[in-house]
């Protein structure tokens, strides 16, 4: 019966620390995510067929919009936990609650200007028909809700 028994904790065991383990394992998902941000960038300069002085631009531009946006997003992030928190209270405060959606709000338009005027200094830099590859290639990444470009999905 104790052999029973310490098999049986062992087994136990070993099954809660290979959970344990695969769940502190990053997913496909989020590994995929981190993997697709600089490919994204590459597969629209290869579409757009950069210069290589566009290349650089383009890069610098990239580098400069993405140390703009973080720390917004950041705080975003932060105001939208805040929010739930507030929601969740046992005792709302409405006032509270209102204030925050607001500077959400607010930092939503504040990244949508950044992005706009991202998209805006790219296409200055681009011929007429590399701006009509990136406002296709905009579109497309809207319709299919997915970023890739393509119709349905990452590709």
């Amino acid at each position: 019966m104790k052999i029973i028994m310490k098999k049986t904790g062992f087994i136990l065991g070993m099954v809660l620390l290979m959970s344990g383990v695969a769940l502190a394992q990053p997913t496909m998902k989020n590994n995929r995510d981190a993997q697709d941000k600089p490919d994204r960038a590459e597969r629209i300069a290869e579409r757009l067929e950069l210069t290589p002085e566009q290349m650089a631009k383009f890069e610098d531009m990239r580098v400069a919009h993405y140390k703009e946006v973080q720390p917004v997003q950041n705080q975003l992030k932060e105001k939208r936990a805040s929010l739930r928190s507030l929601v969740t209270a046992d005792k709302l405060d409405q006032k509270k609650i209102d204030q925050r959606i607001n500077e959400i709000g607010n930092l939503e338009t504040a990244l949508l200007k950044a992005k706009t005027n991202h998209q805006i200094a790219i296409r200055a830099m681009l011929t007429d028909k590399q701006k009509m590859i990136f406002d296709q290639s905009h579109t497309r990444m809207k319709k299919g809700g997915q970023g890739s470009g393509k119709k349905g999905g990452r590709g």
